[in-house]
């Protein structure tokens, strides 16, 4: 090799590093990520992103537990909060300022579209219920003012069978803890749940064995369920794919997206989402809720509220973003 052209590659090998190096300098070294409380299948989704952000990147991720998105969105909105995970439905009924929350957020951006999360009741394994019209007349958790999205798609479910909260014994909760809590202490006959969640695994172990109760999935249902709680839809979870799924079933289903300030900086953004795109696997493996976290399902063309464009940018490098992404991205950004 001539001697010029390799000085010529090391020049460009070494500017290279040093614009490399000049970008994660930048970089910040932390950042907060919000998730429903500790135990929940949200906070165990928050944990393996912030693993593997953490440990791929220069930004040391905290996770910050919370009842939920009511919580931290807020924060979000005036910068004190980085990113966080949430549902499909509270990411666009947040955004636009509707249904549950009077107030628009505005500052919410995508960075990536993450797995389906399947959602519902679960009951005691021996418990003679196995759909929701079989709520009818028992003790069922409501209120939710901690995490009002519960409430709704709780509601979206019950109207799927022709019931509301007015045919089932309410126990009122805050939370979904409380829920949770009081469940175990036999306080009510059913928990919401999400599927391979920390809590059906306990709840399995202490109460003798849980199982969901299957959602109805006509088309009527599915109408009814998607005019309550937009972004939501019922779909089939096979028979032994989590805890409590004894057989072939509909539950409740919405994406979960992990989303972004738009404040945070492109080259933060990008950071983030490129290591859990080149670290897939990895994360898949910190916990089985994250399995369904595929790089497939990162670009959507149902999202509901934009991308952040450091994301973009890493989809693009990837050849995954289309000219139809462009324009949906327009538009969502234009509402």
């Amino acid at each position: 090799m001539k001697k010029g052209l390799l000085e010529g590659m090391v020049f460009a090998l070494l500017a290279l590093y040093l614009v490399a190096g000049a970008a994660w300098a930048q970089l910040p070294r932390s950042a907060t990520l919000g998730t429903h409380a500790t135990g929940t299948g949200f906070n165990s989704i928050g944990i393996g992103i912030a693993t593997v952000a953490s440990r791929h990147t220069p930004i040391s991720v905290r996770v910050q537990p919370s009842a939920g998105p009511p919580a931290w969105l807020p924060a979000m909105d005036r910068g004190e909060t980085d990113m966080g995970v949430l549902t499909s439905a509270d990411a666009v009924t947040s955004f636009k300022g509707i249904v549950l929350y009077k107030k628009p957020y505005r500052n919410s951006r995508i960075l990536v579209v993450g797995g389906s999360l399947h959602v519902g009741f679960i009951v005691a394994k021996e418990a003679p219920i196995e759909t929701v019209a079989d709520l009818k007349g028992k003790r069922v958790p409501s209120d939710f003012p901690g995490i009002p999205i519960v409430r709704l798609n709780a509601t979206a479910l019950l109207a799927s069978a022709g019931l509301t909260f007015d045919d089932v014994v309410k126990v009122p909760v805050s939370d979904l803890v409380a829920n949770y809590q009081a469940f175990l202490e036999g306080r009510t006959d059913a928990s919401w749940q999400s599927a391979a969640s920390p809590g059906v695994e306990e709840a399995n172990a202490r109460r003798g064995g849980v199982k969901f109760v299957a959602a109805l999935s006509t088309p009527e249902a599915a109408k009814k369920v998607a005019e309550i709680a937009p972004g939501t839809y019922p779909s089939i979870r096979k028979a032994g794919s989590a805890t409590g799924i004894v057989k072939d079933m509909p539950l409740m289903t919405t994406d979960t997206y992990l989303i972004a300030t738009k404040d945070m900086s492109d080259e933060a953004a990008y950071q983030v989402v490129k290591a859990l795109w080149e670290y897939n696997e990895e994360l898949g493996a910190t916990h089985p809720i994250l399995k369904d976290w595929q790089r497939e399902r990162m670009v959507n063309d149902k999202a509901f509220i934009p991308y952040h464009a450091g994301a973009i940018k890493l989809f693009k490098e990837k050849g995954v973003w289309s000219k139809e992404m462009d324009a949906l991205q327009a538009k969502l950004s234009s509402q």
